[in-house]
């Protein structure tokens, strides 16, 4: 065979082998509804959650950052962050607000029982894929929204998922529009921005999984008021109006 029959066979395989790992990557509906599962079946998880927007669409101009905790142990999850929590039990959910001191009761129907704290899905409601790469041991989708007169803060988002085990590894989300910031000379300017939010697994699980009678208590007349610890927070309850 000559050579240039080799290097055109080469090139054949080559162009052959591309398709092959091309066809095997899922697409962003496939993955999302993987780690959806993965974490709503999960008995346990603890992540560690870190949010940090950048001015501009690229670049490392970091300007705000801050951390917070999703937990889950059996049939309940939390999620805190900056002074907030939501607690989701199997028939009510609170959200908690420490600095305002109020508390926001709201049951939850059997629809609402089976959705996580990471219910990914919903992306693909408002988003299309327009792109699938494999980097590393992850999986990243890039989707931008389907309808730019949607009323909603992101235009493109992308998703690192990791391709072993569905985990989430880091979600990076594109503003539509322009947003205020101050200067290296603190003069007020706008710009485009993102804001990243990356997952960190921990293997220690919530120690103790929180209990709904040690936030409220519900009455016969199926009114709720907070326990002897939330006396001081403003309760909302649609069974209380």
């Amino acid at each position: 065979m000559s050579r240039k029959m080799n290097y055109y066979l080469s090139l054949v395989l080559l162009f052959l082998g591309s398709l092959e790992i091309q066809a095997q990557q899922p697409t962003a509906a496939e993955s999302l509804a993987k780690v959806e599962t993965y974490y709503k079946t999960a008995k346990t998880f603890n992540l560690q959650v870190k949010y940090n927007m950048y001015k501009g669409h690229t670049g490392n101009h970091l300007t705000e950052s801050y951390e917070g905790t999703m937990t889950k142990n059996g049939a309940v999850s939390q999620i805190k962050i900056l002074g907030s929590e939501i607690i989701q039990f199997p028939n009510a959910q609170l959200t908690i607000n420490k600095a305002n001191k109020t508390l926001v009761y709201n049951e939850i129907s059997g629809k609402g029982l089976k959705k996580s704290p990471l219910d990914v899905s919903t992306f693909l409601n408002y988003y299309k894929e327009t792109s699938t790469k494999v980097s590393g041991n992850m999986l990243v989708h890039e989707m931008v929204l389907k309808n730019n007169q949607m009323p909603i803060p992101y235009n493109k988002i992308v998703i690192y998922i990791n391709k072993a085990n569905h985990q989430l590894v880091k979600q990076e989300l594109y503003l539509s529009t322009k947003v205020p910031f101050v200067d290296d000379n603190g003069k007020d300017t706008e710009d485009v921005a993102r804001m990243e939010i990356s997952f960190k697994h921990n293997k220690k699980t919530m120690a103790k999984a929180p209990r709904l009678k040690d936030y409220v208590l519900l009455e016969p007349n199926k009114k709720v008021r907070p326990t002897q610890a939330y006396a001081a927070y403003t309760i909302t309850a649609p069974t209380n109006l």
